[in-house]
């Protein structure tokens, strides 16, 4: 560590080797910001009541996290610090109040939901104490983007979740009796050969749309596509493009099931298709995004 020539100033160095300034007071901020938070995270991680990010329905949380932090580093990097005291640079204040708020209550109460939804002000906070509202603005998706890692209450998830299932139980019903299985359902349990499989939150619930929306929306603000026919209508496609990607890893467990029995439906290649599912949902949004692209050229194109 060394010291700049400015003395309200501290010299780090990145990972990457790039030396940087910064100022000492938000240095001192920030450790006090990951002294607080510390135990908000080490409580997400615990296998108990409390520890939702080691459960299945919001293990998105952590992924989340580390996308907006790593898309809000890049872009900052990017913005030209304002030389002087910034504009609006007080707002930070009520910020930080509604932060140390929110998570004063979930400390209190033990509302793990309060708690991590108060680092987003903190961060608003933190970002106008740096930069005052034009370094906010340049921030404002990754700022943004912090909310997918809020986990979702459960009176909240649980119907969403429930109609989403049914309704994936009701089209992967309808695709693989059309190609000639012997299948059924009741309720979200689909019932094909001998064998019966539950449409459980983990394959097909409101977690892994609510991901897949997060990465849908991510890859359009890192896209940074000029045409607003494309943003707008990947914005709307997205849905559907999750909702496909569900059904897909569920007719791919089905008949998994039905070929090789529930041992290997149920064993790793369970798991495999997880990552079938985020793949299959990229190529859907790359795929759609480039038809889109070539809609968006032929549409603006002047007429001969």
């Amino acid at each position: 560590m060394t010291t700049t020539s400015n003395a309200n100033s501290t010299g780090l160095r990145t990972a990457l080797g790039m030396p940087v300034s910064v100022p000492v007071d938000l240095l001192v901020l920030g450790l006090g910001l990951l002294a607080m938070f510390a135990l908000t995270l080490w409580d997400l991680l615990q296998d108990n009541e409390a520890g939702l990010w080691a459960k299945g329905e919001h293990s998105h949380g952590p992924i989340m996290l580390s996308m907006a932090l790593w898309l809000m580093v890049t872009r900052w990097r990017e913005h030209p610090m304002p030389k002087g005291t910034p504009p609006r640079q007080g707002w930070c204040w009520p910020a930080f109040a509604m932060g140390f708020l929110c998570y004063v209550a979930g400390r209190a109460l033990g509302v793990i939901y309060f708690e991590v939804f108060a680092f987003i002000p903190m961060m608003v906070g933190v970002v106008l104490l740096a930069g005052g509202t034009p370094l906010l603005n340049q921030l404002k998706f990754p700022l943004f983007f912090l909310v997918f890692m809020v986990p979702i209450p459960g009176f909240l998830l649980d119907p969403i979740s429930h109609f989403i299932k049914l309704h994936i139980s009701i089209a992967v019903t309808d695709v693989l009796w059309a190609v000639g299985y012997p299948v059924t359902h009741t309720g979200v349990v689909i019932n094909i050969g001998q064998y019966q499989l539950l449409v459980a939150d983990a394959c097909a619930g409101m977690r892994t749309l609510f991901m897949l929306e997060a990465m849908g929306i991510f890859y359009l603000n890192v896209a940074r596509h000029s045409s607003w026919l494309r943003n707008v209508s990947l914005s709307l496609l997205i849905v559907p493009i999750s909702f496909t990607a569900n059904m897909i890893r569920v007719i791919f467990l089905a008949l998994l099931t039905y070929h090789f029995g529930d041992e290997v439906g149920q064993g790793f290649l369970h798991g495999f298709a997880g990552a079938v599912l985020f793949l299959v949902a990229l190529l859907l949004i790359v795929s759609i995004d480039g038809l889109l692209r070539w809609t968006s050229s032929r549409l603006s194109r002047p007429a001969p």
